[in-house]
């Protein structure tokens, strides 16, 4: 019993020791050795895989500004609307007004078609190397074509 409340006390204590027998070894050597503390983005070479992977989590995040900031815009004075007119008469032309639309829904565009892809893989679809290289790449052109058309007929 006494050895279970020193081990309890030992792991619920607020030094900064570490708790498992090991730990410190492990890190003073890495350390020693000139390791980084885990590998990093700058030991790999970019895969088309990863840069997907995290541009489907950063335009998670612009879709949700997108929409939050849309709903936001909706309670502000004047409404939506009022805003959307006030950005039209800022833009220097049609072409320029197309081209801030496309930025503003390619994450939205982007993050629901890659979504499909990531369905296809929860049912077991697409996970050989050269299935995900070519949806990838579809998936990548399809969203830029795809919301430069809703950018230039919405």
């Amino acid at each position: 019993k006494q050895w279970y409340q020193r081990r309890v006390r030992g792991l619920l204590s607020t030094s900064s020791e570490y708790k498992v027998p090991g730990t410190k070894e492990f890190f003073d050597k890495n350390a020693s050795l000139g390791r980084p503390m885990s590998p990093h983005l700058t030991i790999y070479k970019p895969q088309l895989t990863s840069l997907l992977s995290i541009t489907h989590r950063g335009t998670g995040v612009a879709y949700a500004a997108v929409v939050y900031g849309g709903a936001i815009l909706t309670v502000c004075p004047g409404g939506f609307s009022s805003y959307v007119q006030l950005a039209e008469s800022y833009a220097p032309g049609a072409g320029v007004m197309l081209a801030i639309k496309s930025v503003v829904v390619w994450p939205l565009v982007y993050h629901t078609l890659n979504g499909f892809r990531h369905l296809a893989w929860d049912m077991g679809k697409g996970f050989k190397i050269t299935e995900l290289y070519r949806t990838g790449w579809t998936t990548f052109g399809a969203s830029l074509a795809l919301s430069f058309l809703l950018a230039a007929f919405l």
